[in-house]
């Protein structure tokens, strides 16, 4: 049997993606070999979890000798880091909106279609999908192989499929989490458990997991329910945002309304 080496691996931030990434690389037999952050302290509480990877305390140090270094900051700063980046070393993100070609010539990207927060870092990123790109064939067939490692599912996303998609996830993900955190809130201000939203979120599930969001759509809205309608907004008084929530509630009523009305 042939003998593989394992992948060597790179890591240019310390954040919450950063933290998943390579706690699932490691898992995954990928070799981390070196870590730079801003604040290293927090490059060596990371490195410490991981198996003899070195933390270095300038960019343009960072050893070349790896298959590619993944750049894991904010979007407004991929392109000024990449700038410091040794210049024979691929490099890649894992956003989901940003161009690859800021960080240079030779670039990717390995954007995980997931949230993280801190207690997500510590989630498996098994099944996730990950959407990728490169600049070559060859570079694309190592990040399908980072992906692999971690037990993701990988998908050729090239910028204009990644833009569409990732809208499609903030409208999934961040705006579905913002209005059940509005749910939250109006249950715990009445003295009643969130535990009465379990049922609902896992119908959202269902939908999500089967494609039918749009069909299982119920409620006033869509009924044009205009007395129930009302009665939600009086009671929205009461709370301190209540004009934004107000004008929340009525354009995603009408939005509800109106796209339904076409079908």
């Amino acid at each position: 049997m042939n003998h593989i080496d394992p992948l060597r691996i790179s890591i240019i931030g310390a954040g919450k993606v950063a933290k998943a990434l390579c706690r699932a690389l490691s898992l995954g037999g990928v070799e981390i070999v070196e870590i730079y952050n801003r604040t290293r302290v927090e490059a060596d509480k990371l490195a410490a979890e991981l198996d003899n990877t070195n933390v270095v305390d300038r960019i343009e140090d960072l050893n070349t000798n790896v298959d590619a270094v993944a750049v894991l900051v904010k979007d407004d700063a991929l392109e000024s880091i990449a700038k410091l980046i040794p210049h024979s070393i691929r490099r890649f993100h894992a956003s989901g909106v940003t161009d690859r070609k800021v960080l240079g010539e030779e670039n990717g990207v390995v954007w995980p279609i997931k949230s993280f927060n801190a207690k997500s870092s510590y989630d498996s990123l098994s099944g996730v999908p990950f959407g990728v790109d490169a600049s070559t064939d060859e570079f694309r067939e190592t990040l399908d192989k980072i992906v692999k490692c971690v037990g993701g599912r990988g998908f050729h996303a090239p910028s204009e499929v990644r833009d569409k998609v990732h809208l499609a996830a903030v409208f999934a993900d961040n705006f579905a989490n913002h209005c059940l955190a509005i749910s939250q809130q109006i249950l715990q201000d009445s003295g009643f458990s969130t535990n009465l939203l379990h049922t609902l979120a896992e119908g959202l599930l269902s939908g999500a997991a089967t494609g039918t969001s749009f069909e299982r759509q119920t409620g006033v809205a869509i009924r044009g329910d205009k007395g129930s309608q009302q009665k939600h907004l009086e009671l929205i008084q009461s709370f301190s945002n209540s004009q934004e929530l107000a004008e929340f509630y009525r354009l995603l009523s009408k939005h509800i309304s109106e796209s339904h009305k076409t079908h």
